[in-house]
């Protein structure tokens, strides 16, 4: 098998691994608060599955700084969070204290508009966590002047020929 047919095979593996946990996810249903939040973990699980597949497909671990994948998934899981608990099908506190608070800053508007998608952002953050292998990786890659070739020692200079064409004795090379 070629490297191109295993990641073909590969990508197609995470597709069908995604499609299956949204089919779970539309299965579980959402009427209660925990059928809720179980439906957006399989979906970033979905999202995780189809994103590894992706990752691993093209090598593209060591992409990720740590820095980027950090500050990434903060703001991530704060905005995916406060979206999902205004969204939540039934009152709780969650529901009441982030809705008051989303009136507060201004932005309840956008937040309950955005509560519509909030499973396509649950999606992307288990997309999201698939970056942090490369991010929080154990074995660092050897420095740039570590895998660079040694340049070759240069020709050593022929010996000097006398008239005849055998080599020239000098006293440093006369045999003692």
């Amino acid at each position: 098998m070629t490297a191109r047919t295993g990641r073909t095979y590969t990508l197609l593996l995470g597709i069908g691994a995604a499609g299956a946990l949204i089919w779970i996810a539309t299965r579980i249903g959402g009427d209660a608060t925990w059928r809720y939040w179980a439906v957006l973990g399989v979906l970033a699980g979905a999202g995780l599955a189809f994103a590894l597949t992706q990752r691993t497909a093209y090598g593209a671990w060591a992409e990720v700084t740590r820095l980027g994948f950090l500050v990434a998934l903060v703001v991530a899981v704060v905005s995916v969070g406060w979206i999902a608990a205004v969204g939540e099908p039934h009152a709780n506190w969650f529901r009441d204290h982030f809705s008051s608070w989303s009136s507060d800053l201004g932005i309840r508007s956008f937040v309950e508009h955005m509560a519509s998608y909030v499973s396509v952002m649950a999606f992307g953050l288990g997309a999201l966590l698939a970056s942090a292998p490369g991010a929080v990786r154990r074995t660092r890659p050897a420095p740039a002047a570590a895998v660079a070739e040694q340049p070759a020692p240069p020709p050593a200079e022929p010996a000097p020929v006398d008239g005849n064409g055998d080599t020239a004795h000098t006293a440093e090379h006369t045999p003692v």
